[in-house]
């Protein structure tokens, strides 16, 4: 190999290495599945599923008392339900032409690398998707929004968001939560409540009309009501439900083009996660005569749903965003 050529090898390689740790560093804002779903990065390569165990308990509720005179006690039993998700592997890559490589170990240049992280925030972005909605070239992945386990229900107020009243989104919002509520006979209160960005910044803007006011001299707002009345229900008057931010408009259209999907859900990787292998660097290769290629390469599963039946989706109308 002539000097040259090595001299440009070893440029395109500093750089894209110096790049791929910026990359790695670098918080994204707009990427919030890891506060959606909890998320591990241990998915192993070459497995086209991942597998997971669901344990449930068999017990009666009824027995089980001990005496003076009792010489055995009953088993209580537990079964394990093994299901698999299936895993997906992603890859995609940029280009450089040899004239630019060659300028910039010439000149001593940095080598242009934002085509680089293009592709690094492609594949987080990919990742994110699949989390909220599956994958469109997946059969069978299921996301966040799209199980087909999780029960659908009606909403109480069937409107756009934009139409209804404060007090019909507090009614909204806790019919639904209440649903959820109830699959676990009133024993664990789900924590998260994820629906479309725009639609949160809607509930947001929602205040009581009445004359009373909170200690900041605002009015009451539909969260402020919606919070207070979960608090109470828990008896904690610190427990609080997080609302996640659906970006990119992944909950609309999930069932019809003039719906919305919120889901309301435990975030506890007992009851719903993810598995990924986070983004790696494929190493620069020579490619043709002319050009180098580089990219990144990752893999995930969609949403990995253990206990379904302990959420709820409610589609409601909205005005689609063009």
């Amino acid at each position: 190999m002539a000097i040259e050529d090595l001299v440009t090898s070893e440029v395109i390689a500093e750089a894209l290495t110096e790049a791929d740790v910026t990359l790695q560093e670098r918080e994204y804002p707009e990427i919030n599945i890891r506060e959606a779903i909890p998320v591990s990065d241990t998915l192993e390569k070459g497995l086209e599923y991942s597998k997971f165990g669901i344990v449930g308990t068999r017990g009666s509720l009824d027995d089980g008392l001990i005496g003076n005179k009792t010489s055995s006690l009953i088993e209580v039993g537990t079964e394990i339900e093994w299901k698999k998700a299936p895993a997906e592997d992603w890859a995609k890559m940029a280009e450089w032409n040899v004239v630019e490589v060659e300028k910039a170990a010439r000149f001593g240049v940095a080598l242009d690398t934002a085509r680089l992280d293009t592709v690094y925030q492609n594949a987080l972005a990919t990742i994110q998707k699949a989390g909220y909605r599956g994958h469109k070239q997946s059969k069978n992945m299921e996301g966040l929004l799209t199980s087909a386990s999780v029960e659908q229900v009606t909403p109480a107020v069937n409107k756009d968001l934009n139409a209804m009243t404060a007090d019909e989104v507090v009614t909204f919002i806790l019919s639904a939560y209440d649903k959820a509520y109830a699959k676990s006979g009133y024993t664990v209160m789900p924590n998260k409540i994820a629906i479309d960005s725009r639609d949160l910044m809607i509930i947001m803007g929602k205040f009581s009309t009445s004359v009373v006011v909170g200690i900041d001299g605002m009015p009451f707002s539909a969260l402020d009501k919606i919070t207070a009345a979960l608090r109470k229900a828990s008896g904690n008057d610190t427990f609080s439900v997080d609302f996640v931010k659906v970006p990119m408009q992944f909950a609309q259209k999930v069932k019809n083009a003039t719906t919305s999907r919120l889901v309301v859900y435990s975030y506890n990787e007992a009851y719903v996660d993810m598995e990924v292998m986070m983004p790696e660097m494929i190493t620069e290769i020579s490619h043709g005569l002319l050009t180098f290629q580089a990219g990144y390469r990752s893999r995930f599963t969609g949403a990995r749903w253990k206990e379904p039946e302990s959420a709820v989706y409610v589609d409601y109308p909205i005005t689609p965003t063009t």
